[in-house]
């Protein structure tokens, strides 16, 4: 009995049951939905996953069925069932049409059509729920095949050398887990259609000739002349797809640039020029995506081909053979033909599939061919406090070899760009593919696999808490070991401001903390690996000199003095701390020893000392911790209390998809302008068309075999001979010619409109994305903040191509099946008005599981959508921080992090899969229910005298298709509804909040000259950062002149960087003015402001490009102009050493360059505006002194009667100003000379030492 309730549970996908009596009475959330069954756990896969062949895309392809072929057999096994039950069908409708056409004098004819009505409800219910366990076995698969993909480019992405992982954009490998996957999963489903689709029409074939023997011959010589065809628009369509990916890969990886560097695009106000970049790549993408349409619209013609021309043909030569029309016969081809239409009408959606599938499975195993770290093998670990390091001969350093004792500490140093990183990369093992050129030793000289950690100069920070930023993976710690790596690294009073402590959120790449915070972070990090050897990139670059102090004192030459420390550095004050120093120029160590040999055996190094000590001065850095305006932000609020958390979850609606956001779509349907109303009109008046016109040549059909049978045909027959049809109608070939005429009329229709629905979905997609892109960039700095890049990223990647290709596709057809529904219904209870009695509870049931099916269906799908951001943006941040990951040895941890996502991701897929099936498992139970009703009245009506046989075979057609109408369209409105999501997040982000272009009304137009002189007045600005905040400006009043050097001091959160926001109209004043030249900028349009401006930020940010790209991105200065600013900043000598120049190619983010390097390249870039006014926020408090040195010297001798102000970070700053503000507390404290603030600045050292 156990057994039998189970199999009834299995059948009928009653797990859903739970689901939908949950969603019934509430809005479902995670914790209402099914746990992940066992088998879908990607940690355990259930396949075999060592068959499978990375090798190339076929090999990939066909491997990976070859691993599911269990589950597959199931699901393959479910699909015969039901293609050889369709089958099936035709011979029931000839025996049943046969019956009624031969009348119902003999009782035995009467019970024999009644058991084939029965038999046809029958055949529909075995049909459609061996269909539904064919899509749950085979979906299973899908998520398995997903699971290994994604699992292995996790862990391929896991050992890419630096080198392969700077080759490939972020976006283009984050693709590949995404829609690459997905489309390479989904060949288990195209490879069953491409195996039954063959069975379905060998099996025809066969049938066609037992029904009409040598009558086929012909009509099957014009189906094999579309294999041709077919093989053709398959290469069309793979030569397309390439193109459309490669296109959105571009545009993608632009969005991501553009989103990381989204604060130098409103900088330099170039929100309309990227907005242009995109959509330049946009139209390229769609172009190919328009051609790829109209192949699929002229690929699709073949649906109505087989169905009326192929048919034209087939009955056309019968009756020229001297056959009857006979109806049984007829409707029995019409069935026939009927089983093609399927193959042949989705024959270019399914070459598309397979197509896509190979291209994807090409461009995964690409990926899986890039360079990977080849481990030496495993070794044990160690209990001792330190390990020597040594390496073979490295060939990039000009043979040389390094030997670092156990414990000893070697710092390396030398000018901007001469490859110390390189060279403590390769000792990291970060280079190299092989990893054999070094090796790890104990005291006793045994090989040892250390524990290791890496610092790097731009610190790394995961979107998690500031524990897990710090645990990294490392397990349970207790809480006074954390709490000493916090003073190790001299963060407890920045721990003090943070709102949630230990538990406060850490932004995306540590957006709410400033660079010293977050190298401090990684620094505790460090301290809590227990490390025997420790790799440090200028790890004291981001701090101001009293932290340099402690961090020197208490961990570098304190708590790691027993530790082997190798250092990058600029920071030379040192030096005679270290065991050794390597001393490099050009790429190459020049010298190397103790600081007093090194000096001895090198005068350039000894001219290196000396530049150093010019450039830093005779006085110590002020201790100014200086944050970025996200810390000012963070202290207000931390005392507040009002934020716990910087990313925001991510939006969620519930409840149906609001009318308002439907209205939207179909308004971007119709386009722009007043033809709107017409082109909407176009598309339903086609629609209808389209599905009126079969309908048309059935019925025509029906009417003809039945009169060329009997003389009778209804009333329409004699309606057609009063009105002259009567020789047509007495003529087979005239009969049949008309039957051509409609057909060719449906072919022609059917295809303009395919076409018009195409044209107008992809008109839709990129009316929408281009008000979301719009919308997007002019939204305020805050939401980028609080939004992970990898969410938005979702919406122009996920969302806009579920509404590019998608979205006008379900629309089309579900229009088409509502209307072919209404049709349906209508010549049913016309013909056959009993039927009514019959079929209405049924439509009742129907209309019950449909409406408890969509509410849940709904919020799952929403929370499916949901769940695949968190698994892109954690694989993102992987590759972004890979050299820290492994220098950590956190592999593990990322991985088991990233399974996490993974399975939540799939375990939402899998409850909406479930829900997908309970209501597809019932609907052919209702469908049959109304076959079986619906063939009973046909009998009782044919008895009756009221139906003819032709006319039954038309409502047998019919009947036969419409529990297959019922389903597919639910599931069509269900993917509509869950598709509209897309909408619904794109029209979120298309109405969010934007920044107020003009709050002050001009009484007369700016000045083109404006500013000409850049004097700044600040007349009692105030200013917070939200109106829930506290304020953070008071009354803030003074004067900068045209042409002067102002310096702003004072301690953390005193409001400097927030006045710098100011300025810019980042934050916008509570009450107060900014005047520049004498204007309100509250008054001038914020593009034309911020044009007016120049700013060099602390963190340099550049674009995948060249060097021109970067610096002139959109063409607005000559080659002369770049060269003069290259050479005021120092960087026009290295540029031209560069293949290429100008034209040399940067890396994602700048990975090609030093940070120095980068810095200056920024600095260029900012002398290039030629603006009257620059902002220095912080610009030196990352770099190294002589990238320091080379702005002071720009300052003092380029930009001359420019207006400048800095945030003074070091006394050589503020030794060049004219004037020094001191603010505290968002006030103006005193204005100075320069001489005045070194006195202040080294008061506020002492105080806050204290």
């Amino acid at each position: 009995m156990k057994s039998f309730k189970a199999f009834f549970r299995a059948l009928f996908f009653s797990d859903g049951s739970i689901l939908v009596k949950e969603g019934k009475r509430k809005i479902l959330f995670e914790k209402d939905l099914l746990p992940m069954p066992d088998w879908l756990n990607p940690r355990h896969s259930p396949l075999n996953t060592g068959e499978i062949r990375w090798e190339s895309g076929k090999e990939l392809a066909w491997s990976l069925l070859k691993v599911c072929r269990r589950g597959l057999t199931k699901a393959y096994g479910a699909y015969a069932i039901a293609v050889v039950v369709g089958l099936m069908q035709p011979l029931l409708v000839n025996r049943f049409v046969g019956a009624i056409s031969a009348g119902f004098d003999d009782s035995a004819n009467f019970r024999f059509a009644l058991i084939c009505a029965l038999l046809l409800g029958l055949s529909a219910i075995v049909r459609g729920v061996s269909f539904q366990h064919f899509f749950f076995q085979a979906l299973k698969q899908y998520q398995l095949i997903v699971n290994v993909i994604n699992e292995r480019l996790f862990r391929h992405s896991l050992r890419m050398t630096q080198q392969a992982r700077m080759k490939i954009p972020v976006g283009d490998v984050v693709n590949h887990m995404g829609s690459d996957s997905e489309t390479l999963a989904d060949f288990s489903m195209v490879f069953a259609d491409m195996i039954f689709t063959t069975l379905t029409v060998v099996s025809v074939i066969g049938m066609l000739f037992h029904y009409i023997g040598w009558s086929a011959v012909l009509p099957l010589i014009l189906l094999v002349c579309l294999a041709p065809a077919t093989r053709l628009l398959a290469k069309r369509f793979s030569h397309l797809d390439e193109i459309m990916m490669k296109e959105r890969d571009h545009r993608v990886t632009l969005m991501g640039q553009i989103l990381n560097a989204i604060r130098v695009v409103k900088y330099f106000a170039w929100e309309k020029s990227v907005a242009k970049e995109v959509e330049d790549v946009r139209r390229r993408e769609l172009h190919a995506r328009r051609r790829m349409a109209r192949s699929e619209s002229f690929a699709g013609v073949a649906y109505v081909a087989v169905s009326s021309i192929v048919l034209f043909v087939a009955l056309g030569i019968h009756v020229l053979r001297g056959f009857s029309l006979d109806p049984a016969l007829v409707f029995t081809l019409v069935a026939l033909f009927g089983l093609l239409e399927e193959p042949f009408g989705g024959l270019s959606w399914l070459l598309s599939r397979a197509t896509n599938a190979f291209v994807s499975a090409r461009r995964i195993s690409d990926f899986l061919k890039s360079d990977v770290l080849n481990e030496i093998g495993e070794a044990p670990g160690s209990d001792e406090k330190a390990v020597a390091l040594q390496t073979e001969a490295l060939e990039t350093f000009g043979g040389l070899k390094v030997s670092i004792g156990a414990g000893e500490s070697v710092a390396i140093v030398g000018p901007v760009g001469c490859g110390k990183s390189t060279l403590l990369m390769t000792l990291i093992g970060e280079i190299a593919a092989d990893r054999s050129h070094r090796r790890f030793f104990d005291s006793k000289g045994f090989l040892v696999e250390p524990r290791t950690a890496y610092v790097p100069q731009e610190a790394f920070i995961v979107n998690g808490t500031l524990r897990e930023n710090l645990l990294f993976g490392e397990g349970v710690r207790q809480e006074q070991e954390i709490g000493r790596a916090l003073y190790l690294a001299d963060f407890e009073k920045d721990l003090a401001l943070l709102p949630a402590g230990m538990q406060t959120e850490i932004g995306e790449k540590g957006v709410n903390l400033s660079g010293g915070q977050k190298q401090r972070v990684s620094l505790a990090r460090a301290v809590l690996q227990r490390p025997q050897i420790v790799f440090l990139d200028d790890p004291l670059s981001a701090v101001d000199v009293e932290t340099e102090g402690h961090l020197s004192e208490r961990l570098l030459f304190g708590e790691w003095k027993d530790v082997t420390r190798v250092v990058a550095t600029h920071r030379l004050e040192h030096l005679a701390n270290f065991d050794r120093i390597l001393f490099m120029e050009n790429g190459r160590v020049v010298a190397q020893g103790t600081l007093e040999e090194v000096k001895k055996v090198s005068a350039r190094f000894r001219s290196f000392l000396r530049e150093h000590s010019l450039a830093q001065g005779k006085a110590e850095q002020a201790a100014l911790t200086e944050k970025k305006t996200e810390e000012a932000t963070t202290k207000a609020e931390a005392n507040s209390g009002a934020l716990d958390r910087i990313t925001e979850d991510e939006d969620r609606e519930v409840g149906a998809v609001k009318g308002s956001v439907y209205l939207d779509y179909f308004k971007s349907l119709g386009g722009d302008g007043r033809w709107r109303s017409w082109r909407l009109a176009g598309l339903l008046g086609g629609a209808i068309l389209v599905m009126a016109l079969p309908l048309l040549q059935r019925w025509w059909l029906g009417m003809i075999s039945s009169f060329q049978q009997s003389g009778e045909g209804g009333g329409w027959t004699a309606w057609l001979i009063e009105k002259g049809w009567g020789d047509v109608l007495n003529n087979p070939l005239h009969a049949i010619a008309v039957y051509g005429l409609i057909g060719l009329a449906a072919l022609l229709f059917n295809l303009m409109n395919s076409l018009w629905w195409l044209e107008r979905g992809i008109g839709a997609g990129k009316l929408m994305q281009e008000r979301m892109l719009a919308a997007l960039l002019k939204a305020p700095l805050r939401f980028f903040d609080s939004t992970p890049v990898g969410r938005i990223l979702q919406r122009f990647s996920r969302d806009v191509e579920s509404v590019d290709i998608y979205l006008q596709r379900s629309f089309s057809e579900a229009i088409h099946i509502f209307i072919e529904v209404i049709l349906c219904l209508i010549l049913i209870l016309t013909l056959v008005p009993i039927s009514f009695a019959l079929i209405g509870p049924i439509l009742i049931l129907y209309y019950v599981i449909q409406r408890d099916y969509r509410m849940p269906a709904r919020e799952v799908k929403r929370l499916d959508s949901i769940a695949r951001s968190p698994r892109y943006a954690h694989f993102k941040e992987t590759l972004v921080g890979l050299p820290v990951i492994r220098g950590f040895r956190s592999e593990d941890w990322f991985l088991e992090s990233f399974y996490s996502k993974l399975a939540h991701s799939q375990t939402m897929f899998y409850n909406h899969v479930i829900l997908n099936r309970w209501f597809s498992v019932r609907v052919p139970l209702v469908g049959g229910l109304i076959a079986a009703a619906t063939s009973t009245a046909i009998v009782l009506g044919a008895k009756s005298g009221h139906l003819g046989a032709g006319i039954a075979g038309v409502l047998t057609i019919y009947m036969l298709n419409f529990w297959a109408y019922l389903n597919w369209g639910i599931r069509i409105f269900a993917d509509i509804e869950s598709r509209m999501t897309s909408v619904e997040r794109m029209k979120f982000y298309t109405n969010l909040p934007a920044e107020t272009d003009i709050r002050i009304e001009r009484p007369q137009e700016l000045s083109e000259s404006w500013p000409s002189r850049g004097e700044i007045v600040f007349e009692k600005v105030q200013a917070r950062y939200a109106p829930h905040l506290p304020r953070v400006l008071h009354d803030v009043s003074f004067r900068v002149g045209a042409g002067e050097k102002v310096g702003l001091i004072g301690r953390t959160g005193s409001g400097k960087s927030t006045l710098f926001q100011c300025i810019f109209r980042f934050v916008e004043l509570e009450s107060g003015r900014i005047l520049i030249d004498g204007e309100d900028i509250a008054s001038v349009p914020l593009e034309r402001l911020r044009r007016s401006l120049a700013i060099i930020p602390q963190d340099p940010t550049l674009f995948l490009g060249t060097i021109r790209s970067n610096m002139d991105r959109y063409n607005e200065y000559s080659e002369e102009e770049l060269e003069e600013a290259l050479r005021n900043a120092s960087l026009l000598s290295f540029v031209k050493s560069l293949d290429g120049g100008l034209d040399a190619p940067v890396l994602e983010s700048g990975l090609n360059l030093s940070q120095g390097q980068r810095q200056l390249l920024c600095l260029a870039r900012a002398l290039l505006t030629k603006a009257r006014i620059i902002v220095l926020d912080e610009a030196t408090a990352s770099v190294d002194v002589e990238t320091d040195a080379i702005l002071q010297r720009v300052i003092r001798e380029n930009l001359q009667g420019v207006t400048l102000l800095i945030i003074a970070h070091r006394l050589g700053t503020v030794a060049d100003c004219d004037k020094v503000v001191d603010l505290a507390f968002g006030r103006v404290k005193s204005e100075m000379r320069s001489d005045e603030a070194r006195r202040v600045l080294a008061e506020i050292v002492r105080e806050e030492e204290t």
